[in-house]
């Protein structure tokens, strides 16, 4: 197939490659063929090597993030409940005082992290400044319920400080992986099309080496309409199960399905199954759906013959 994506490159060399060997081998002493760059059979192999590391690669960083995102939101639900509860103690038991006054709006748990740690670094000042001063009719220190002490909410607070963290170098993590698979792809595709010149230049024009040449991007034509897909885990059979309705497209060619973890990308997604247009349209997986609480989104593209391609909706399963 064409080069259509970040997901297509690996399916693509795998064309080029064995097109290559049979070029060789017509070349016989004549041979092997070298590019003008330099690029030799076993280079542009190593590239398709390097590319299959990264896709398994940065779907494992990909995780990485999901796990830490996670561990966030777990971490500010926690303190979110805490720091509205303070916010309450105060105004119950000292509200006339200056203290009452100085208290944060509790954030929203969508905010950026910045605007979300802000009113907890107030709450984390102002706290034992409650504990260590007189205030008419009130007994320090301060107690939420299950006597919650401020030593507590510091302890918890850098903890999500920690997780803010350990997602920040996760996502890094991935935009780095993503960089190196990038630049192995920008030295892959130049090969490819420097190939089929190479070949075209060296077999006459209707050798069966040159007629046979994979297509580096799709040829002209229309791109077609997308399927809608749907999603369920399926507890009997204990795996991901996805439906699609049927192309009508005249030059249809395949159904691939592809995953993502996390949010959907077409800078991450994987491909994951290919059906022909007479198989049945249902495809289990596992793929993201390992354990319980694990989520995993898909989409099923429509590929026609010309390379043309196109993705439905994204769909979404949980695993119980």
């Amino acid at each position: 197939m064409p080069i259509s994506g970040p997901s297509s490159y690996v399916a693509t060399l795998n064309l080029f490659i064995p097109h290559w060997v049979d070029v060789n081998l017509a070349l016989g002493a004549g041979g092997p063929l070298v590019l003008e760059d330099g690029t030799t059979i076993v280079i542009l192999t190593g590239y398709r090597d390097q590319l299959e590391g990264y896709r398994a690669s940065i779907q494992g960083k990909l995780n990485d993030v999901q796990i830490a995102t996670a561990d966030v939101f777990a971490k500010k639900t926690v303190l979110l409940a805490r720091i509205g509860e303070f916010n309450r103690k105060i105004r119950g038991s000292i509200s006339k005082s200056a203290y009452a006054a100085a208290l944060s709006d509790v954030p929203s748990i969508t905010s950026a992290e910045g605007i979300f740690l802000d009113p907890f670094d107030d709450t984390a000042n102002l706290w034992p400044k409650i504990n260590a001063a007189t205030i008419p009719g009130f007994t320090g220190p301060l107690l939420l319920l299950g006597n919650y002490a401020v030593a507590a909410f510091m302890v918890e607070l850098a903890a999500l400080k920690t997780a803010y963290a350990t997602e920040s170098a996760a996502q890094h993590e991935v935009t780095l992986e993503r960089k190196l698979r990038d630049f192995v792809q920008d030295k892959a595709r130049p090969a490819l099309v420097l190939y089929r010149k190479a070949v075209a230049g060296t077999f006459a024009e209707n050798d069966p080496l040159v007629l046979s040449l994979p297509a580096v991007t799709p040829e002209p034509g229309s791109t077609p309409d997308g399927v809608i897909a749907s999603g369920t885990f399926d507890g009997t059979l204990g795996m991901g199960k996805i439906t699609f309705t049927a192309s009508t497209d005249p030059n249809l060619s395949q159904y691939q399905i592809r995953f993502c973890s996390g949010e959907y990308s077409t800078e991450t997604e994987v491909v994951i199954g290919n059906l022909s247009p007479t198989d049945p349209r249902e495809l289990l997986t596992l793929a993201g759906l390992t354990a319980s609480g694990d989520v995993a989104k898909f989409k099923v593209y429509v590929i026609l013959s010309t390379g043309n391609e196109k993705g439905s909706n994204t769909v979404t399963i949980t695993r119980p």
